[in-house]
């Protein structure tokens, strides 16, 4: 989960570029939906996304068609899009943390609310969630929907840990869901971690993570190529400097790098790891155990 900071500044006008476009597929059919558009995008913004409180499922399926046709052209009114998809290569994806982002997508499916499809406050970029998401936008029980990247508050906060127990035989992996303090809506952050979350996914990072720092400790903490932590204290901030660093570079606590490395620093985790690695005598670069 990542916030983003969105803007809806100029979308309108991108769309009177394409509707002024004699080239542009669809541009007659943009050009006689201006004033749909502009009422659509102002409810967009009014509700926060919000599935709840947004009209939707459009029948017209020329209309559906001409609007993702849009989404896909390499027209400059839309260059944004493509922009998005560069800028978000190799970042977090927007919805689950996982480090697996591969496209952009629609919070609200464009099958249903195709007038959405090219509207910037609506597109983040996501992994393979995407397809558990589908045209899903809101849960059973009234009030279960995503979280909006844009317009949730605090969803970078952390959210998700995991914990790693039996750490000398066969570790076992607890994953941890708990709401931040600033996520208002408790019903769509249990409706979105339940249904989006993969812990299975989340947890077969994080035992590898874990597996690779018992193997060669430095892979994870690069200064620890060169020598042994001091103390549990240094090896407590050495992991948080890696932690911080993630978080930076990602712009969320919930990247599962991050989610990783918390789970180093777990009290019970962190202390199995500084007496592996205070064995007397032990060199820098050994490995913690034989895997």
């Amino acid at each position: 989960m990542k916030k983003f900071a969105h803007r809806s500044k100029g979308q309108y006008r991108a769309l009177a570029a394409v509707a002024e476009n004699p080239r542009a597929k669809g541009a007659m059919a943009v050009r006689d939906r201006m004033a749909f558009f502009a009422s659509s995008y102002r409810e967009y913004l009014r509700n926060r996304g919000n599935p709840w409180l947004i009209n939707g499922h459009i029948s017209d399926s020329e209309f559906r068609k001409t609007m993702a046709g849009l989404f896909t052209s390499k027209l400059q009114a839309v260059s944004y899009i493509a922009a998005l998809r560069k800028d978000s290569r190799g970042r977090c994806c927007s919805i689950c943390g996982s480090l697996n982002n591969s496209q952009v997508d629609h919070f609200l499916p464009q099958d249903h609310y195709p007038e959405f499809s090219v509207f910037l406050p609506n597109l983040f970029p996501v992994c393979s969630c995407n397809q558990t998401k589908g045209n899903k936008t809101v849960g059973p029980a009234h009030g279960e929907r995503f979280l909006h990247p844009t317009f949730d508050k605090k969803i970078g906060e952390r959210a998700l840990y995991v914990r790693i127990r039996c750490h000398d035989d066969a570790p076992t992996y607890t994953v941890i869901m708990r709401k931040p303090k600033g996520v208002r809506d408790a019903a769509a952050f249990a409706f979105h971690t339940r249904t989006l979350i993969s812990q299975t996914s989340l947890v077969g990072y994080v035992r590898e993570g874990f597996e690779r720092f018992c193997r060669r400790p430095g892979n994870v903490v690069r200064s620890l190529r060169r020598a042994n932590p001091d103390s549990k204290e240094h090896l407590v901030r050495l992991l948080r400097d890696e932690i911080d660093e993630s978080c930076w570079h990602h712009q969320t606590k919930n990247n599962w790098e991050s989610v990783m490395l918390q789970a180093l620093i777990e009290r019970r985790t962190v202390g199995w790891l500084w007496k592996r690695l205070s064995i007397a005598g032990r060199k820098a670069g050994d490995p913690l155990v034989e895997l």
